[in-house]
């Protein structure tokens, strides 16, 4: 998680690095950081998971931009028994996170009309940061562990 922890630092060190007149590039870096904090936050946790340690740098290289948010999506939509209510409501801020934080990463690496003010940036990484402290809760749970392998794993489409 030593990645995750230190992509997250570095995107609000980005967002604050010109406290005056933010440039564009800095605010834009910060949005694009702040999602991949939060996906290798997923991706170490899944790694870790894999038995075979030579082989967990493969693993994470198979996983999928799309299919994750697509998961996701899933994710974040599901109700979750009585039981499960408290984890599945941690479960549901990660993975709405994950969805929200790639469509501004690719607002801020793509779309070269969009403006940025250094208040929107703030509030992306806060998601991202809101993420991660659910996650902490939760990473644990069966729930989460069963998030982590929709993640790697593109559903089959009979």
């Amino acid at each position: 998680m030593a990645l995750a922890e230190d992509l997250l630092e570095q995107a609000k060190h980005l967002a604050n690095r010109e406290p005056k007149r933010p440039k564009q590039a800095s605010l834009r870096r910060a949005v694009s950081t702040a999602y991949y904090s939060l996906f290798h936050l997923l991706v170490a946790d899944t790694i870790l998971n894999w038995k075979n340690i030579r082989q967990r740098a493969k693993v994470a290289r198979a996983f999928d931009h799309k299919s994750m948010k697509e998961a996701s999506n899933k994710t974040a939509g599901r109700r979750f028994p009585a039981p499960d209510a408290v984890v599945g409501g941690h479960l549901r801020v990660v993975a709405q996170a994950f969805v929200e934080l790639q469509q501004k990463r690719n607002a801020a690496d793509y779309n070269y009309a969009k403006t940025w003010s250094k208040t929107e940036v703030q509030s992306h990484i806060d998601t991202a940061a809101a993420a991660f402290e659910s996650w902490k809760i939760i990473r644990r749970d069966q729930l989460a562990q069963d998030y982590l392998v929709s993640l790697l794993i593109k559903e089959r489409k009979d």
